[in-house]
C-alpha cells in the first residue's frame, strides 16, 4: 500500500508522518509531497530512515507534477495550507489528480464546523468537501478544532503570562495534534470503515483562563499565569507573517470570532474513535512540562 502525504512539511502532516512511521503496523511505501529540495532536505534530517525515492516535489497547480506525485498512491492525506486564498482550488486540483491515479481512498483533514461562512478559511474548506464529497472517490472527513499546540505551555509558564487575541473567559474546543494523528493512523491504515465518514476531531472545551489555572497548578507556580488580551490585529499579524494581507485578515476574523463566542465542540466522536479519552489540557499540560 502506498500512501502520499501532501504539505508533509507543515506541522499537522508532521505529526501524521511520525505516528504513521512509530507505529506498530507501517505502510509499504510512504511518500511525502512538498514543494521545495529544501522541505526534502528539512524532512530527512527529521526522518532520516526516508529514502529520497519517498519525496515527490510539486505544485498544486501543476498538472505534470502532481501526476507524478500521485502515480501508484492507494492512500491519500490531504492537508490544505493555512488561511490561503487559493486553497479550494488546491483541494480539487489534488482530488482530479487522485481521480486520474484511481487512488483508492482520499483522507481530507478539514477544520471543525466549516458551515461557518463568515470565517473564510472554513469557508475554503467546506468547498474541498463539497467538491469531494460529489468526486466519486471514497473518503473520509476529518474535521479537528484548535490545536493545543498553538499555546507554548513552557514560555506561559516561565513568564507567568498567557497572551491571546480574544476574551479568556470564552469556552473554545481544543484537539491534542497527537489525538489527531492518532486518528488519521487509523483511517489511513484501515479506511474502509471509515468511508464516507465525517468526523469532529476535539478533545477538551476550556476558557483561556481555564488553561491559565492549570499550567499554574501543574507546573506549580508561586505566581498565577496571568491572561492577557492583546489586540487582534496585532495577533493575527504575528500569526501570519509573512502570508500576506488575505491571511491577516481571515486570522483577525477567526480571532473575532473566537473572542465572542468560541468555536464549540463535542468529544465522543474522538473518544469512540481511540478507544479511550481524548487527552485533556491537564494531561497536555503535564506531558508539555515533563511531569511524570
Amino acid at each position: 500500500m502506498t500512501i502520499l502525504i501532501t504539505g508533509a512539511a507543515g506541522r499537522t502532516s508532521g505529526y501524521v508522518i511520525r505516528t504513521l512511521l512509530n507505529g506498530g503496523t507501517q505502510p509499504d511505501v510512504l511518500r511525502l509531497f512538498v514543494r521545495s529540495e529544501a522541505a526534502v532536505e528539512k524532512l530527512q534530517a527529521e526522518f532520516p530512515q526516508l529514502p529520497r525515492s519517498s519525496f515527490a516535489i510539486g505544485d498544486y497547480f501543476d498538472p505534470k507534477s502532481l501526476s507524478i506525485a500521485f502515480q501508484g498512491v492507494d492512500i491519500v492525506f490531504y492537508n490544505g495550507p493555512a488561511f490561503q486564498p487559493l486553497e479550494t482550488a488546491m483541494g480539487i486540483a489534488a482530488i482530479e489528480a487522485s481521480q486520474r491515479a484511481a487512488v483508492m481512498h482520499f483522507v481530507y483533514c478539514s477544520v471543525l464546523l466549516p458551515g461557518l461562512r463568515k470565517l473564510s478559511n472554513h469557508e475554503l474548506k467546506l468547498g474541498v468537501e463539497e467538491y469531494l464529497a460529489e468526486s466519486g472517490l471514497n473518503f473520509t472527513i476529518l474535521q479537528p478544532t484548535a490545536y493545543m499546540q498553538n499555546f507554548k505551555v513552557k514560555d506561559i509558564a516561565a513568564k507567568s503570562v498567557l497572551a491571546w487575541g480574544a476574551s479568556p473567559k470564552t469556552v473554545q474546543s481544543f484537539i491534542d495534534l497527537q489525538d489527531l494523528a492518532d486518528i488519521a493512523r487509523l483511517v489511513i491504515l484501515d479506511p474502509a470503515p471509515h468511508n464516507y465518514a465525517r468526523y469532529d476531531v476535539v478533545g477538551d472545551r476550556r476558557s483561556l483562563e481555564d488553561i491559565a489555572s492549570i499550567i499554574t497548578r501543574r507546573a506549580s507556580l508561586s505566581a498565577a499565569v496571568v491572561c492577557q488580551q492583546l489586540p487582534r490585529e496585532q495577533v493575527a499579524a504575528m500569526a501570519t507573517k509573512g502570508q500576506g494581507a488575505y491571511a491577516q485578515e481571515a486570522m483577525n476574523m477567526l480571532l473575532y470570532y473566537w473572542d465572542k463566542r468560541g468555536i464549540p465542540g463535542n468529544n465522543n466522536t474522538v473518544r469512540w474513535l481511540l478507544g479511550r479519552e481524548p487527552v485533556g489540557w491537564e494531561t497536555f499540560v503535564d506531558r508539555e512540562l515533563g511531569n511524570k
